[in-house]
């Protein structure tokens, strides 16, 4: 049996940011994101869930019970997490674009903002960044990167006394523009996810010395 206890990573902190449709991949999994993204800060200690769904279905034949092949109907991949920061770039992404803007002269200032009767697409590029932090000299970093997402689905927001105000939403992947074809990237420094590859950096850095 092939246990190795150094393979387990725990995504000990980390962010969802997002920024316009198509912008360009990060160079890295470490490299801090540029003034594009925004960051939505702070969510629930639950972090981010990483769903992947795909559906097929099996050819029927009259000579046997077992499909000779699988058809593939759809393929979702979605990013879901819930949000404690009530700021404007939690808000627009929550209600669909939605923006605030100064109205009246008066102190202190009013913004208004308008929910549309109408929903309208909202596509955004979306990445997720976690970091494992296993020691000094053992820090993972892995970024998730999605050029091209939507708000599918959010969840109920409570406005309580007892618990802060949360924005849960879930982003799906969309199809890639421009003859790419992915609709996500993984990026990390991990040379554990190399097929075959020795578990931490420092034993990598010892495999590579000995060639």
């Amino acid at each position: 049996m092939a246990m190795n206890s150094a393979l387990v990573r725990v995504p000990g902190t980390g962010e969802v940011s997002l920024a316009a449709p198509d912008t360009p991949e990060p160079p890295d999994a470490t490299t801090p994101l540029v003034a594009a993204w925004t960051g939505l800060g702070l969510s629930t200690p639950d972090g981010t869930t990483l769903a992947r769904k795909v559906e097929k279905e099996g050819t029927e034949h009259w000579q046997q019970l077992t499909p000779a092949r699988y058809i593939y109907k759809s393929q979702e991949l979605t990013v879901a997490s819930v949000f404690q920061e009530t700021k404007g770039d939690v808000l627009s992404a929550y209600f669909g674009g939605m923006k605030f803007a100064t109205v009246g002269t008066g102190t202190p200032k009013t913004y208004r903002a308008e929910i549309s009767s109408i929903p309208k697409g909202d596509v955004r590029a979306l990445c997720v960044d976690w970091v494992d932090a296993i020691s000094d000299a053992e820090v993972y970093n892995h970024r998730l990167y999605l050029p091209r997402a939507e708000v599918s689905a959010t969840e109920d927001a409570q406005f309580s006394r007892t618990k802060e105000a949360r924005w849960g939403m879930t982003f799906s992947a969309l199809a890639p523009p421009k003859g790419k074809t992915y609709i996500a990237v993984w990026l990390t420094n991990d040379p554990a996810v190399l097929l075959g590859a020795p578990a931490t950096a420092a034993a990598a850095l010892a495999a590579e010395s000995g060639r």
